[in-house]
């Protein structure tokens, strides 16, 4: 959660006129009240308020700023072989989730969630949970006619959609699928227009869309186009600049003095082969809390190790951790 990072549109507050009961209303107006009070440090609740989960490594796209489109980095290979969550271990962590409190889950981190043959179920399976906010991101490459109507008749209240560019040429430089076919930002552009239109169609008011942009050298003078194009047509658009997994930094560490991550307050990260990271950042993935085939998440949350690295944060010390420390300094200056 950072300055780099932009959500342009009250997706909220539109959640909650759109929600079709007062109880779900309050409900989530409650989990609201609760993310406010624990990323501002203000409390520390016993389970984590938003979870993710990455039900598999596996995304048909290689894009140069992900860790799947950087292969020989340290991040890119452990996405070369694959990893993948069992569906009953879904079913499981999902229902513990809702037995411990967590309003909030996201069934997707660094992979393509449409690319999973069992993403359906677990969506439905999720949605028969009743959380407040599920969601997950895709890249739209896969969101063909069957795909779109079954998530429009799932219980998913969000998804964002992945582009970073607002023409062909800029699109296909950064953003390459595996297998790269002609005309791959036209199909994707499509993709989601369609998926817009059925959802008008359908009259469905959710999930709601966002259409996301991570600004890049070679895209930001598209970013006002973008925004013109995609503002009347989606519930939201997420902005945020290249965070650079790769670079070396060496800052003054008086800087962190003002300067607290917030993410282990709130979340946790389960990752493809169980381990868990205490944010969803790309720096996370060196900092290792739990594994969900040796502990429940209860017990990750609680566990001494969370506690200490929750207390670094809150009282600025975020600086005590290489990781932390590199992550601040590229997503804060």
């Amino acid at each position: 959660m950072t300055d780099k990072t932009k959500v342009l549109g009250d997706i909220h507050h539109k959640a909650v006129d759109f929600l079709d009961t007062d109880f779900k209303k309050s409900s989530y107006l409650k989990y609201r009240n609760k993310f406010d009070k624990a990323i501002k440090f203000e409390e520390l609740f016993d389970h984590p308020v938003h979870v993710d989960i990455e039900v598999d490594n596996i995304c048909n796209y290689a894009c140069s700023f992900c860790p799947i489109g950087q292969p020989e980095s340290d991040l890119g290979q452990w996405y070369k072989n694959k990893h993948e969550i069992p569906l009953e271990k879904l079913k499981s962590l999902l229902t513990e989730c809702k037995e411990i409190g967590v309003n909030s889950v996201q069934l997707s981190i660094v992979n393509e969630p449409l690319a999973n043959k069992n993403i359906f179920e677990v969506i439905n399976f999720a949605s028969e949970l009743n959380f407040d906010d599920l969601y997950m991101v895709s890249n739209a490459s896969l969101l063909d006619d069957r795909r779109s109507e079954s998530i429009l008749n799932s219980g998913l209240t969000k998804i964002q959609f992945s582009l970073d560019g607002f023409s062909a040429e800029t699109y296909e430089k950064y953003r390459f699928a595996k297998n790269p076919k002609p005309g791959q930002y036209k199909k994707v552009l499509n993709n989601i227009l369609k998926f817009l239109n059925l959802k008008k169609k359908m009259n469905k008011k959710f999930p709601l869309v966002k259409v996301s942009f991570i600004e890049l050298d070679g895209n930001k003078h598209e970013f006002e186009d973008f925004k013109k194009f995609w503002s009347d047509k989606v519930d939201a658009i997420h902005y945020q600049k290249l965070i650079d997994y790769e670079k070396d930094f060496d800052f003054d560490d008086e800087k962190f003095k003002k300067i607290r991550c917030n993410m282990p307050y709130f979340r946790i990260a389960i990752k493809a082969d169980g381990n868990v990271r205490p944010c969803c950042v790309g720096y996370g993935e060196k900092i290792n809390i739990g594994n969900i085939y040796k502990q429940n998440i209860f017990e990750i949350w609680n566990s001494n190790l969370m506690k200490k690295f929750q207390a670094m944060h809150k009282e600025y010390k975020s600086n005590k951790n290489a990781h932390c420390k590199d992550c601040i300094i590229s997503t804060s200056f």
